[in-house]
């Protein structure tokens, strides 16, 4: 007797373990993905990042308002609650190799007086004018070898066990005082006990007899001691030259996040016999472009429909920035772009500052001072620049209505008056975009001493939403919540615009005795069935978690125990929501149904390789009103019923 996939043997009892049963989990929709400006940090490449702390070593701490608001927008999310983000600078363009992009990097010599050799900051900016490089050398590995005339006069017969990589250098000792050499080739014995020869670089033939020989490694150190936060690299037992296993510039330019190697690299480090150290000289300063940034640094012009689908089918060659590049992420159910409705900025400028004169007339005259003098940023003026306010964040609209994967967060025009944003809002359609108002304004954690800094209230938004879904899942609506940091508000909503704004789906912070509070959670559609943000999110979720967690049905025959186990996989997730309060029903019957019969999976279907199933679900949508009737008896008693009402 045999059975399919089991081999038997003897007759006795055979254990057949059970093919693992499929199951379906909830996709993660609480990672936001930010697009904005920096003061540092890898220009169009997604960063992910963990913590406020992880955001300033990559990207800085915004000096000034010309620093952008993205780190203000970051710091406010992860102040909310929120776990993980996408982070993606913007610079001007072009940022195509040997234009200004390149330019604007700091570049440094790197040994003697004289050597090609350069190394440039990772990313382009004034900061990289603070970087310091040491190069040292060091002896790691001693060893004794032999030299024999059959080996060639160059070879060494290296100790048994000894281990040196291909492209070492070595100092022998026994060759006279300080004589370095280069290993060529490695020549390795025919049998295990036989040692291996190490051929060195053409020079003066070696002695018979024993040579003492030190294996020479670099250590680079890269230190940025910026005012914000001291940054320091180490990389040790680095290979002097192209084919050693740690070479210089391949751990340099795959490991370091402050520099990567630049020109001069072909022919190796060359020191001195006497091992000295080289330190790093600023020849090339880098520069911040932040006036020359734009709308088109956010975003291309072309369609939409014309990029790529994920960030995988993305061709290098293709020039794709900004908010398309993040829009390719299919980690991020946010995003959110903090600068995008700043109309103009002015970098930091440094001027001389000439010091007062001595009162005496005998001190001696105090230094020549310099003063930072912070750029002025303008925003776009809701009152006369409204279309292109509106251009901008279509195109964000655009992105999310055609990833269908995440919610377009966008802030409303600072300082826009209520008619002006019920103008703004008729230009939007869309269950993938939430609105917020008003700006918010916060105590700079890095300047306490300086004023108020207005930050645009997406950053909030994006905490309180993550911080929600992580606490309470999915389900539950992301508003009632504090805007934790927030002390000033850029609007004064009144009870009046706050009712035209609800009814139009902007989601207002309202200010409360303990702060500002999130008053609602709608998106920007005018379908009823998709108003609430929670019920647009949950829809995702299950749309993501289906397209996702379902391929292991490619290839699977198309009959009935497999459409039976889909169902029932299906079942399980949407019973395990139903628990958790995210459907209306009180009955698993009344709140979801899942359907995949004959009927729906005809013969003729089955023959075209397709398999269909049918799923219905009735989210719960959160309660935004109690409505108090209040009833007064003849005897003047008075009763207070408390009833829940649509939203």
């Amino acid at each position: 007797m045999s059975s399919a996939g089991l081999s038997l043997g003897a007759p006795g009892v055979v254990w057949q373990p059970a093919r693992p049963r499929k199951t379906l989990r909830p996709e993660r929709l609480d990672i936001a993905g930010f697009v904005g400006v920096a003061p540092r940090g890898p220009v169009d490449a997604p960063v992910a990042v963990t913590s406020w702390s992880e955001y300033q070593w990559r990207f800085g701490t915004p000096r000034d308002a010309a620093d952008g608001l993205l780190g203000h927008a970051v710091h406010a999310f992860f102040v909310q609650g929120g776990r993980r983000a996408l982070v993606l600078r913007v610079s001007p363009l072009p940022r195509s190799p040997a234009t200004a992009a390149d330019d604007a990097r700091a570049e440094l010599r790197l040994g003697p007086v004289g050597s090609p050799l350069r190394i440039v900051a990772r990313d382009e900016g004034a900061w990289g004018n603070g970087l310091e490089v040491h190069c040292t050398f060091d002896t790691t590995v001693r060893l004794v070898s032999d030299h024999h005339p059959a080996h060639g006069p160059t070879a060494l017969v290296l100790p048994e066990g000894a281990v040196v990589p291909p492209d070492s250098l070595l100092q022998l000792r026994g060759a006279g005082p300080g004589t370095l050499r280069r290993v060529v080739a490695l020549i390795e014995g025919e049998h295990a006990s036989d040692r291996s020869v190490a051929v060195l670089d053409p020079g003066p033939a070696l002695s018979r007899g024993s040579v003492e020989a030190a294996l020479v490694t670099a250590t680079i150190t890269v230190e940025d001691r910026a005012p914000d936060l001291d940054r320091r690299e180490v990389f040790t037992d680095l290979g002097l030259y192209p084919h050693h296993p740690r070479w210089a510039y391949t751990v340099l330019d795959t490991r370091s996040r402050l520099v990567s190697p630049g020109r001069g690299w072909a022919d190796g480090l060359r020191p001195d016999t006497g091992l000295g150290p080289w330190t790093g000289e600023l020849v090339h300063a880098g520069r911040d472009r932040w006036a020359a940034i734009g709308p088109g640094s956010f975003a291309g012009d072309g369609p939409v429909w014309a990029l790529p689908a994920e960030s995988d089918d993305l061709d290098p060659a293709t020039p794709v920035h900004g908010l398309d590049r993040m829009a390719l992420e299919t980690e991020i159910g946010l995003l959110a772009a903090p600068d995008l409705l700043v109309a103009s900025r002015e970098p930091t400028t440094t001027v001389a500052v000439e010091p007062r004169p001595p009162g005496d007339g005998c001190a001696p005259p105090a230094p020549r001072l310099e003063m930072a003098v912070p750029g002025r940023v303008a925003m776009l003026d809701p009152g006369t620049e409204l279309a292109e306010i509106s251009r901008r964040q279509h195109r964000m609209v655009e992105l999310a209505d055609r990833a269908h994967r995440f919610v377009a967060l966008l802030d409303v025009p600072r300082d826009a008056p209520t008619r002006t944003i019920t103008r703004w809002r008729a230009g939007f359609n869309s269950s993938f975009a939430a609105a917020y108002h008003p700006w918010l304004g916060v105590v700079d954690p890095f300047d306490p001493t300086s004023e108020v800094v207005w930050v645009p209230p997406c950053g909030f938004a994006a905490g309180i939403i993550a911080e929600r879904e992580n606490r309470l899942g999915l389900p539950w609506g992301p508003a009632n919540a504090l805007a934790a940091g927030a002390v000033l508000a850029a609007t004064d909503v009144s009870d009046a615009d706050h009712n035209t704004l609800h009814r139009l789906g902007v989601d207002v912070f309202r200010a409360e005795r303990d702060g500002f509070r999130l008053t609602s959670a709608r998106t920007l559609s005018t379908d009823p069935d998709y108003r609430q943000l929670s019920v647009r999110r949950l829809m995702t979720m299950l749309e993501l978690a289906l397209v996702r967690q379902t391929r292991w049905l490619v290839f699977e025959p198309n009959t009935a125990p497999l459409r039976a186990g889909l169902t029932g996989t299906v079942t399980a997730l949407l019973r395990d929501l139903q628990r958790a309060g995210a459907f209306a029903g009180a009955t698993e019957a009344e709140s979801f149904s899942v359907r995949c019969d004959d009927v729906l999976n005809p013969p003729r279907t089955q023959a075209l390789g397709r398999l269909v199933a049918e799923i219905r679900v009735c989210p719960s949508v959160p309660l935004e009103h109690l409505v108090l009737r209040v009833t007064q008896d003849a005897d003047g008693s008075t009763r207070v019923e408390e009833r829940g009402s649509e939203p």
